[in-house]
């Protein structure tokens, strides 16, 4: 074998050799880290049970006023529960309680405004 035949085996070796592992790359491998934002649902929940105490303990609420405020209380658990469960889907992200994020500066996506926005809770 001549140094010219040796070196077109060894150039289509290493073509061949790239593109195995170009193609286990791109078809094992995942093409992105998961996404992840952050959830504060100690916060929702604060601001809820303030908006549902404020009618409660309000001295001129009327009596259907009261049980109406008691009814969203405990409508509240299913409702956030379907909330969250749909999160995900939404975001296409994992989504992370706040306590279980380490660090106060976090530079993962918040979802809490968005959340607290379609529930109809203000800060």
């Amino acid at each position: 074998m001549t140094a010219r035949a040796a070196l077109v085996v060894l150039l289509i070796n290493a073509m061949v050799s790239t593109a195995l592992l170009a193609s286990y790359s791109l078809w094992f491998t995942p093409a992105r880290a998961p996404r992840l934002a952050v959830l504060d649902i100690a916060e929702i929940y604060r601001l809820k049970e303030k908006e549902i105490a404020a009618v409660l303990l309000k001295q001129d609420a009327s009596d259907a006023d009261r049980l109406h405020a008691l009814k969203q209380a405990s409508e509240f658990g299913t409702q956030i529960t379907a909330l969250i469960e749909q999160l995900p889907t939404e975001c296409r992200c994992l989504i992370l309680a706040r306590g279980a994020v380490a660090g106060s500066k976090s530079t993962l996506p918040d979802l809490t405004p968005s959340v607290r926005q379609r529930l109809g809770l203000s800060p």
